[in-house]
């Protein structure tokens, strides 16, 4: 039986598409194998977000091949949809499939190392739909991720994504339902319902749907397993998305938005659809009305024309509003964007200063948010045990607090009570009550 050893970096999307390929591989009687390790191939399943994603997916290919020179290495993911010529240049390379074909990634591992050179594959979302069959096999884990959506039609100035995904499709309705049953036959005890553009879900089908329909399917469905959403726009966080998770059982509260910068001017420049204004009445609203919700940010440093007031801008919306935690990027320039062509682009010194003040700025905001949860009880899933020494297991709350709790013999995926006691920079400790 071969081996097969999948790596994967980016968003849960891809990372959704890993599990889905995992799937296909067991189906065909394959073993998987963890990465890194020896095997008998090597799927490194790239991103192409940053430069820097783009740099990680190369050391990661260069390190399958020299983990097993004779193993067969395919790339795919988002780098090699975009970027396929380069990565053919990487040594080691055997074949680079585009996203479309990953569904096919067990056809090609039966085909085996080609003769000669690298054959590429990299196909167009027009050609068929984009997403896998629903998920059948566990893979040990407490969470699950479900992608009902894939593609984006906004194309913001800085996003290269939608040239590695392609237009927004929306999983049929009908499929949503057959995916979480599913995973929760697969044994997962929460599932993430995710998207490239998951707030636009909906629009495409006929009759349209939207987000607010998949939270009321589950909510009525009443499924024995809780449900987190992945990144959405402000604009997106409705007052009936927001009503949904503060009388629903089966919702987190947890939000994440992609908020990327608080000034109006940056946000008109990289064509987002919403203002700071509109961001922060959100974010008040989802505080005001539901109990204990968590709220992370996406932010931007540096983007071409943020002077040193556009980020003050930023950084007093960021520093005045109820947040749980940030997610800092440094701007990248990325080749084929609107923003590579525009003018002001920051030095990468100021950058790297900016995105330390915003760091520096995120653990305080943890702290602070953590903090307010001191000697409440909470709902932790155990996800995975670091050690037997410590005999701590490590879970999430429903609004996504990282917990270190001692819990005797909790098994990832069970849903225990705790009550917080402590908080440091990775998250809290607690006790099993």
């Amino acid at each position: 039986m071969k081996t097969v050893s999948i790596t994967t970096l980016g968003c849960k999307s891809n990372q959704y598409d890993s599990s889905a390929m995992e799937d296909a591989l067991r189906s065909g009687g394959l073993r998987l194998a963890q990465f890194p390790g020896p095997s008998d191939a090597y799927i490194i399943n790239t991103c192409t977000v940053t430069a820097q994603t783009d740099a990680q997916s190369r050391r990661l290919i260069r390190r399958a091949r020299k983990l097993n020179p004779d193993a067969l290495v395919i790339v795919t993911g988002c780098y090699a949809q975009v970027s396929p010529d380069a990565v053919k240049r990487i040594e080691g390379v055997d074949y680079v499939i585009g996203n479309p074909e990953k569904k096919a990634v067990l056809d090609f591992i039966m085909m085996g190392r080609p003769g000669s050179g690298v054959k590429a594959v990299i196909g167009d979302y027009r050609d068929g739909p984009p997403f896998t069959p629903a998920l059948r096999s566990s893979s040990g884990r407490a969470r699950a991720n479900l992608k009902i959506q894939e593609g984006c039609d906004r194309a913001c100035a800085y996003c290269i994504i939608p040239m590695a995904r392609g237009a927004s499709k929306s999983l049929p309705f009908q499929d949503v339902g057959r995916g979480i049953d599913a995973l929760i036959e697969a044994g997962y005890a929460e599932i993430v319902l995710t998207g490239i553009h998951l707030g636009s879900y909906g629009a495409d089908l006929s009759p349209v749907k939207t987000l607010v329909s998949v939270l009321r399917l589950i909510e009525e469905r009443d499924y024995p397993c809780r449900f987190r959403l992945s990144s959405l726009d402000p604009d997106e966080v409705t007052d009936e998305l927001i009503a949904i998770m503060k009388t629903g059982r089966r919702i987190c509260n947890h939000v994440h938005l992609a908020l990327q910068s608080g000034d109006h001017g940056i946000l008109k420049k990289m064509k987002r659809h919403y203002t700071a204004k509109t961001f922060a009445e959100r974010v008040e609203k989802i505080c005001l009305e539901v109990e204990g919700a968590a709220i992370g940010v996406d932010v931007i440093a540096g983007f071409p024309g943020e002077g040193e007031r556009e980020f003050e801008n930023t950084y007093a919306l960021l520093k005045d509003m109820p947040l749980a935690y940030l997610h800092i990027f440094p701007y990248s320039k990325r080749q084929g964007t609107a923003a590579a062509s525009y003018g002001g682009q920051i030095s990468p010194k100021i950058i790297r200063d900016r995105c330390d003040r915003l760091r520096e700025l995120d653990a305080g905001v943890r702290a602070a948010f953590y903090n307010k949860f001191i000697g409440e009880k909470a709902d932790v899933i155990v996800e995975f045990v670091p050690g037997k020494k410590t005999g701590l297991k490590k879970g999430r709350a429903r609004n996504y607090i990282p917990v270190a709790v001692s819990a005797g013999d909790a098994a990832p995926g069970r849903e225990i009570p705790v009550r917080l006691t402590g908080f440091g920079a990775t998250g809290m400790a607690g006790e099993a009550i």
